[in-house]
């Protein structure tokens, strides 16, 4: 066989191989579970940072992204944060999340939610949290390595990780159009990793067993992946801070194990269950939690303002506030103040309304005027940039196009028929004499769709 032969066969096979790989991925893109709100948002909104704009990383498992809101950080002391983490992260998986971030960012500090240091360590090998933190995480030799400690061995589990098509292949059935399209979408992370929920849990949480005797079980395993993030830290000149959320069935026993573990690297270590039982952190159980594993926004406002002042104390860590031009965590801040109740949803009348929001530029609203009983013309108008871009007096059938924002407004006439679509969807509430949609162009969504009989 002649050489030209044997490299035409080589580069035949390595296309072919090429291909596959390509084929796989791009299918595994489209059926592998999206774990918006979870770990997909949070990975993805990771990568959609600036570089090198992040001075402190939270790494960890849900405990993490539930206590640390990085918008209160930011509001109150001007640290730009990020939860970069996953539900039920196993040590191994936060080595994998440190590596990541170290290679897009410059970080003053990682903060390590430490919950996942105890008991068992990945060899338990719980499927749902590798699937959380793998499946999002680009392909590199870190990932496969990473794999390989989880699976421990090169089989068909760890060919799955790789490509996702092999364990979701069965999802087709299943799927929506959020499969064919989230890849495509702007995938910024408005709330920097961190889990949104004002959900209260049934029951009041119970942190009375504090102070219970008992021994602290670390294996050897998650120490040596305590070590490896410990030096890969000092080695990028990087503050590592362990801390522990509050939570049910945490003890004082392994409080001072982890501290000690951290003595020992020389390393800073804040629990908030102490914290809460030496009564330097108020926290009300009936109110402050979603489950007695995770915080609610309520408790973690508490938390994170804490944290907040623990790190300007301990670290040098920049106010990024007030710059010249508006950071990411500015837009977020700001995003996060437009949504929810604003005072405009409180007014009474129409006309109260319109006035409250005819001078914010980053309104536009759909008003529809359905007159004052039959036979009465009904008018509708749209309101952007702070004046009237189009007004229609229905008296035939017809239908209007335009562009709102991101979106795509439709209005519409059949008969005695009127429809508002905006980007396919029914906005329009028949029934009252005014109709008033507000969409704001900084949540690039409809915040209030408002009624008035007059």
């Amino acid at each position: 066989m002649s050489r030209k032969t044997v490299l035409s066969r080589i580069a035949a096979v390595t296309a072919f191989v090429v291909w596959i790989s390509i084929v796989l991925s791009l299918t595994g893109k489209i059926v592998r579970a999206k774990f918006i709100g979870d770990s997909t948002t949070i990975v993805n909104g990771f990568y959609e940072e600036k570089k090198n704009e992040i001075d402190l990383i939270v790494i960890g498992s849900s405990n993490s992204f539930c206590t640390i809101n990085p918008l209160v950080l930011y509001e109150e002391y001007g640290i730009a944060a990020y939860d970069f983490g996953s539900s039920s992260q196993p040590m191994n998986i936060s080595v994998l999340y440190l590596k990541e971030a170290l290679k897009r960012q410059k970080p003053k500090v990682v903060a390590l939610e430490v919950n996942m240091i105890m008991g068992d360590s990945i060899s338990s090998g719980y499927e749902p949290g590798l699937r959380w933190g793998f499946t999002d995480i680009p392909l590199s030799a870190d990932k496969l390595k990473c794999i390989y400690q989880s699976v421990g061995e090169i089989n068909a589990a760890y060919c799955s990780y790789i490509f996702p098509v092999f364990r979701y292949h069965d999802r087709w059935k299943e799927l929506s159009k959020t499969d064919y399209t989230y890849f495509y979408q702007d995938k910024t992370n408005y709330t920097k990793g961190y889990l949104e929920t004002q959900s209260v849990a049934e029951m009041a949480v119970d942190l009375s067993d504090f102070d219970s005797e008992g021994t602290a079980w670390i294996e050897e395993e998650n120490l040596a992946y305590l070590d490896e993030m410990a030096e890969l830290c000092r080695k990028k000149q990087v503050e590592l801070l362990l801390f522990k959320s509050p939570k049910e069935n945490w003890h004082r026993y392994e409080t001072e194990a982890v501290r000690a573990l951290a003595q020992e690297r020389e390393l800073l270590f804040l629990d908030y269950n102490e914290l809460y039982h030496n009564g330097e952190l108020e926290l009300d159980l009936a109110a402050d939690f979603r489950d007695g594993q995770h915080l609610n926004d309520f408790g973690a406002q508490k938390v994170s303002s804490h944290f907040g002042s623990y790190l300007k104390t301990m670290y040098d860590i920049p106010d990024k506030r007030g710059g010249e031009r508006a950071n990411s965590w500015d837009v977020a801040v700001e995003r996060k103040n437009r949504s929810g109740w604003q005072e405009f949803m409180g007014a009474a009348t129409a006309q109260e309304c319109l006035l409250m929001l005819q001078e914010d530029k980053n309104y536009i609203l759909i008003v529809t005027d359905a007159g004052t009983g039959t036979g009465s013309t009904v008018q509708q108008w749209v309101y952007q940039d702070c004046k009237v871009a189009r007004n229609i007096q229905w008296k035939e059938n017809g239908i209007c196009h335009m562009k709102i924002g991101k979106s795509e407004l439709v209005l519409s006439k059949l008969g005695g028929v009127y429809q508002i679509l905006i980007d396919g969807v029914e906005h329009y509430q028949p029934g009252n004499r005014w109709n008033i949609i507000v969409y704001d162009k900084i949540v690039d969504d409809i915040v209030a769709n408002l009624f008035y009989p007059e």
